[in-house]
């Protein structure tokens, strides 16, 4: 069969089985198990600032067919969080600290934590499956990564390869994990779901580089491939950045049918509060490292309880959210100063020199986690005094 043939059988399948793509994905699993576990996640890294402590005692959980959205300013440790997640930290961390050409600095990342609090490296726990992520063999997590737990990377710019056809990168997992799938059905399988993730003439167009596509093709080409070997969950890194609206609701109702179709399993992860009321089931507000707060996403958008998710749930007054909150009219406000650097965090609760509420215990003791309604979470020492606004 030649190319041609091939593109116009395969072109009409975008029509897809979604009973075929369910298959693939919680075969074992019943209906609200927990897929993710992750449980006092530290991952430190050095850099000539200091000791970045990029996620710092974070604690989550993600069922089946659930989304789980993490919401927090840039540089608050959303993206460590994911890629310490993937088995990926400490090679970007590397990078980032530029330990390449510092040996000073390659020698402090061989080091790793050997029992201490302060040393850069990953410690906890990272439960996927029902089997223990940190400190697998990194030939492991290539069988784990890409199939069962897949990335929606962050960055269109820097995420397709410029060399290679929509196509060919688009089948790359299904090379990695299936080494007997054959070519005829490698191609059929890419314009299936690049169908299934609404590319307009995907039959004709799967074999052009990235440079063709715009910002919001290039996003469906990227959920095509995280999808493509049917994993179990998906992380998704800031997935409507620098998209229009109207790209930005075509992309969001692309996640949705991936949700709520296929039950597959989203960490949701977003600067964005009206994204994240968008999908989120559970959303997890993240500072400094830290969660800060963690609720039903009802519940935390209606009623939040900490200084900082207050503040930034008054800074997207978005339709989304004023229809959560029930009634009640958003105040726009914002929220004063900026994020301190990772390898500087400040002393007791990192948000204290920006919130209005902060007394001297806010200054010199860490919070602890407190449950303050059923799998409702906070971090704050003062937030039963703060009145409802």
């Amino acid at each position: 069969m030649d190319m041609v043939t091939l593109l116009m059988i395969t072109a009409s399948s975008t029509l897809f089985n979604s009973k075929r793509l369910q298959a693939q994905v919680g075969d074992n699993m019943a209906k609200g198990d927990p897929l993710l576990i992750v449980e006092n996640l530290k991952a430190y890294y050095p850099s000539k600032k200091g000791l970045v402590k990029a996620v710092d005692d974070v604690s989550l959980a993600v069922r089946e067919g659930e989304c789980v959205g993490i919401l927090g300013e840039s540089g608050s440790g959303k993206t460590s969080m994911a890629l310490t997640i993937l088995g990926l930290f400490e090679r970007v961390a590397k990078f980032a600290a530029g330990a390449s050409n510092d040996p000073e600095l390659r020698t402090a990342f061989a080091k790793g934590f050997k029992g201490e609090a302060d040393k850069p490296g990953v410690k906890g726990s990272i439960v996927f499956r029902g089997q223990e992520m940190v400190g697998l063999p990194a030939e492991d997590l290539v069988k784990i990564r890409g199939k069962q737990l897949s990335l929606i990377p962050q960055g269109l710019g820097h995420a397709l390869n410029p060399q290679h056809s929509i196509g060919h990168q688009t089948a790359e997992p299904m090379e990695i994990h299936d080494e007997e799938v054959r070519l005829i059905e490698m191609k059929k399988k890419v314009l299936e779901y690049l169908g299934i993730v609404q590319l307009a003439d995907a039959g004709l167009r799967f074999v052009m580089d990235p440079g063709s596509f715009s910002g919001g093709e290039s996003q469906r080409i990227l959920i095509a491939m995280a999808l493509i070997s049917g994993p179990y969950m998906v992380i998704a890194d800031e997935p409507t950045s620098a998209l229009d609206v109207t790209m930005q609701r075509q992309i969001l109702n692309v996640l949705r049918m991936i949700k709520e179709e296929f039950g597959v399993s989203l960490l949701l992860i977003s600067h964005d509060a009206g994204v994240i009321a968008e999908l989120a089931d559970i959303v997890a507000v993240m500072y400094c490292g830290k969660i800060v707060e963690s609720g039903p996403a009802v519940q935390m958008f209606h009623d939040p309880k900490h200084p900082y998710t207050k503040g930034l749930m008054s800074s997207f007054p978005t339709i989304a959210m004023m229809q959560m909150k029930a009634g009640k009219k958003p105040r726009l406000r914002g929220i004063p100063g900026d994020p301190p650097d990772l390898a500087d965090i400040p002393p007791g609760c990192s948000f204290h020199p920006r919130c209005q509420y902060a007394e001297d215990i806010c200054r010199t003791v860490v919070p602890s986690k407190d449950e303050i309604e059923t799998d409702h979470f906070i971090r704050c020492h003062r937030w039963q005094e703060i009145s409802e606004e």
